[in-house]
């Protein structure tokens, strides 16, 4: 129901943890586990107990909560997320006495019979009449209390035993959505060298702000069952007994190391994050990074491509542990400006691999490929005979990767001209690499032979 109003409400104060700590580890692919350590004060003997401090993405599931010295019980956990709104609170207020003021300055109060998205119906306290307020109309809506049971934020309703009365210091872990972290990358190429800056961005929109948190970020995919979200508003309720848990200034780092199987990185100073804040932290100090450029053409495909290589090794200036993201390469034009020349995605990659990046097609060089003739040699051998044409329109000598992967059944016959050498790796990558002068066209086949 759209409507201009205004609710006066009585509001219950949930209990308010106090001394709260908190630590916080973020997985790629919408998952954080939170673990925080506060202080409950609690009366002897059995009470409630409401708990705010959580985010609006919560797991209830997964929740580990217990006293560090186990003297708390907890008998029963309701996770409350039937949220405060104007349809919801008029629903529990059904035959009951509510109070309208309208724009025009009437006043009504009585039993509230039905309402919609364009009328509010009371039967009026004074006179028994049944009155029907338009909502576009109503300026103020008057109750007396929030109903029970509802909440303005999503709350875990404890049901405790405690062995006396004072201040119990407790523990909690549960697992959340609404974080997430990712990664920038951005170099700048020489030629020969690449400096290597990273950054990582990290956004929260779980519904809950984190302050002075112990950051943590895991790289690598955590294996999840999967079960579909159903979003919107409503009370899912679960009942346990208790479980048992387990350069100058300086800027803010992150220390890598190998965790199971994947990597973990630990932020050296505590940090503060605000819902539906987006925010970056450098990952590691800029490095440089010995690479190579060359210009690769796969066979059957429309352009040259241009790629930026590196291994992943201390002898090349880097050999860390790389997590996924995105990687951005600037280059100096002749005026000494920086202008972006491209950019490419990375996976997990861990040392001593290869790193790729495709910056994009390159404009004075081409590339085609045709298969000039095929021939049946028996039903289970064929051949074909490929020609690839490759042109170098630019003012300076260039070599060319032609690549091709050679299926498992297919092996190379013959090259023509010759000259043309290739090299095949353990992958069944085929590789040509063809030198061609300025302004000059390269022409050369060779026959592939399949069998099965």
């Amino acid at each position: 129901m759209k409507t201009k109003l205004t609710l006066i409400l009585i509001l219950a104060v949930l209990g308010l943890p106090i001394m709260a700590q908190n630590w916080l580890t973020i997985y790629n692919d919408d998952l954080s586990l939170v673990r925080t350590q506060f202080q409950l004060e609690l009366k002897k003997g059995r009470q409630s107990y409401n708990f705010d401090q959580i985010t609006a993405r919560i797991d209830p599931a997964s929740v580990i909560v217990k006293s560090k010295d186990n003297s708390v019980i907890i008998l029963e956990q309701n996770y409350e997320f039937d949220l405060a709104g104007t349809n919801q609170i008029l629903l529990k207020y059904l035959d009951r006495e509510i109070s309208i003021l309208t724009q025009q300055g009437s006043n009504y109060t009585g039993t509230l019979k039905f309402f919609d998205s364009t009328n509010i119906g009371l039967i009026e306290k004074s006179t028994n009449r049944l009155i029907i307020v338009n909502a576009s109309e109503i300026e103020n809506l008057q109750l007396a209390e929030l109903p029970a049971n509802f909440y303005t934020r999503p709350t875990l309703h404890w049901r405790l035993d405690a062995p006396k009365t004072g201040k119990f210091p407790m523990q909690m872990t549960y697992l959340t959505g609404g974080l997430s972290w990712d990664v920038t990358y951005n170099t700048v190429w020489d030629g020969k060298k690449l400096l290597f800056n990273a950054w990582v961005t990290i956004r929260n929109t779980s519904g809950k702000a984190f302050d002075d948190v112990t950051l943590k970020l895991i790289a690598g995919e955590v294996n999840r069952i999967r079960q579909a979200w159903t979003g919107g508003t409503g009370r899912n309720m679960m009942d346990y007994d208790t479980v048992a848990a387990e350069y100058a200034p300086k800027a803010m780092e992150f220390e890598e190391k190998e965790f199971h199987d994947f990597h973990l990185y630990t932020l050296d100073e505590k940090v503060s994050f605000a819902n539906n804040q987006t925010k970056q932290i450098q990952l590691f100090p800029t490095k440089t990074v010995v690479a190579e450029a060359v210009y690769e053409y796969n066979l059957f495909g429309s352009a040259v491509n241009s790629i930026i290589r590196f291994k992943n090794t201390k002898e090349n200036g880097i050999g860390i542990p790389l997590p996924k993201g995105t990687i951005k390469v600037y280059k100096e034009d002749s005026d000494g400006n920086q202008e972006f020349i491209g950019e490419d995605s990375i996976n997990h990659t861990g040392r001593n691999e290869e790193i790729r990046i495709n910056t994009g097609k390159a404009f004075d060089l081409v590339g085609k490929t045709l298969v000039t003739s095929t021939k049946q040699i028996s039903n289970r051998v064929s051949e074909k005979t490929i020609q690839i044409t490759l042109r170098n329109n630019s003012k300076e000598k260039k070599t060319i990767d032609v690549v091709y992967r050679l299926p498992a059944t297919s092996r190379i016959l013959s090259v023509s001209p010759e000259a043309y050498k290739y090299e095949i790796d353990s992958d069944r990558k085929v590789t040509f690499k063809i030198e061609i002068e300025p302004d000059k066209e390269v022409i050369f086949s060779f026959v592939e032979r399949s069998e099965w």
